[in-house]
């Protein structure tokens, strides 16, 4: 698993649209991309729920998901 973690963005096949978002944000990993939940990523400019929604699905695939956000 932490192997997986490890892994790239760039080698997951995310839209070069998204890699280039979330590399702006310093997000190059699976590590870091999994430590922000949907409303971090939503809040990113020019991401969108959409790109999320896909990000979601890519995760979903290799049994990974977002940091879950807590009710306040």
């Amino acid at each position: 698993m932490e192997q997986l973690l490890r892994a790239r963005l760039s080698e997951l096949g995310l839209a070069p649209n998204v890699l280039r978002i979330l590399k702006g944000q310093g997000i190059t990993t699976l590590k870091e991309l999994t430590a922000h939940t949907r409303d971090d990523l939503l809040a990113i400019r020019f991401l969108g729920e959409s790109n999320v929604d896909a990000i979601e699905r890519l995760l979903k695939t290799m049994d990974l998901s977002l940091k879950h956000s807590h009710p306040q």
